[in-house]
């Protein structure tokens, strides 16, 4: 399903009113199961039409709420009808259809003289179809009508302020979700370095300070300075950004990686041991050794060098940095491109 597709799906069906919708629609069915069972088990002179009837009313509304359609004038005029026929058949019941079917259509979105229309035609068919059904107007009949059009206008009243109170929820709501969409991108703006799109220093300090066990990778490029002294700036943004793709995809999922500052890397790998550890090192530095770098053509030897170091439980989180940078330190000392373990 297209993008488009599922924001129109979502629109249709996301709101709380509309899926009151499809519930009504479902009760009505249950509702004209109970009519035709109620017209077989005390079968009258008319009972196998409304056996018909209300069939045709529960199997139509299953298939509006199985596609999930949004109620339509076609819909509207297909159950009233139904609900007018099991009237003038004299089916138990059938009052129940027209309060369900006007609580549905007053739901639908659309304008209030719409609605009001929709209710004053399902209380005129309720009550022609009443009317005509009798055999005389007795003063029980009168007030009978008369209680149902006041439920009808009870109804219709309650649904309304259903709808509005939904709205405004879902409006809420909505206000809601952006805020969290907004504050999630503001922290993940604070939190990433724009150039590498790694974790940044900030990120680092956080995401360690609660944690029992890592090893600790502290990578720095080999004579960057020189590098942006001969090549230029724009070369070692390059540099940087190439380093931190390929630490990213060197990773496990588990791993985290930083960009500490200027052209060194933090690399935490939670819940591993000091010899993996390693291992992975010597490959990042393997990988960044063997890859081509080029200047106008030219191609320039870039290296790295890691010191190595464990962080466990009785640790600090600074301690392990400070063993990492030490190792790092005797890294360069021994000649760069190289692996140290503190």
């Amino acid at each position: 399903m297209s993008a488009i597709n599922r924001v129109h799906t979502a629109s249709e069906w996301g709101d709380s009113a509309s899926q009151l919708q499809i519930i009504t629609r479902r009760i009505s069915s249950i509702s004209a199961v109970f009519t035709m069972v109620a017209a077989v088990l005390n079968p009258g002179p008319h009972w196998a039409i409304i056996v018909m009837l209300s069939s045709a009313y529960a199997i139509y509304n299953i298939i509006l709420s199985w596609r999930r359609r949004q109620p339509k004038l076609g819909e509207f005029a297909a159950n009233l009808s139904l609900c007018a026929g099991l009237t003038l058949a004299g089916a138990l019941y059938s009052n129940v259809l027209y309060h369900l079917l006007l609580m549905q259509m007053v739901l639908k979105v659309g304008r209030g003289r719409d609605r009001a229309m929709r209710t004053m035609a399902i209380t005129l068919v309720y009550l022609t179809a009443n009317i005509i059904r009798a055999d005389f107007v007795a003063a029980a009949f009168l007030l009978e009508m008369v209680y149902n059009v006041m439920g009808f206008a009870v109804l219709s009243i309650t649904a309304l302020h259903m709808r509005k109170v939904m709205e405004m929820q879902m409006q809420h709501e909505g206000q809601i979700a952006e805020l969290k969409r907004q504050n999630a991108h503001h922290y993940a703006m604070a939190h990433t370095d724009e150039l590498t799109g790694l974790l940044n220093h900030r990120a680092y300090l956080e995401k360690t300070a609660d944690l029992p066990q890592y090893v600790l990778l502290v990578i720095d490029i080999d004579h960057f300075k020189k590098l942006n002294d001969t090549y230029g700036h724009l070369f070692g943004d390059q540099v940087l950004t190439t380093v931190g793709n390929i630490i990213k995809i060197g990773i496990r999922n588990k791993d985290m990686a930083f960009r500490y500052g200027g052209e060194e890397f933090a690399l935490v790998l939670p819940g591993t041991a000091l010899e993996l550890g390693l291992k992975i090192a010597e490959r990042l530095r393997y990988q960044v050794a063997n890859c081509n770098f080029f200047h106008n053509g030219e191609s320039v030897k870039i290296t790295i060098s890691i010191g190595v170091s464990c962080k466990n439980p009785s640790a600090d989180c600074q301690d392990a940095f400070r063993e990492a940078d030490s190792a790092l330190y005797r890294a360069k000392k021994q000649g760069r491109n190289r692996c140290v373990v503190f």
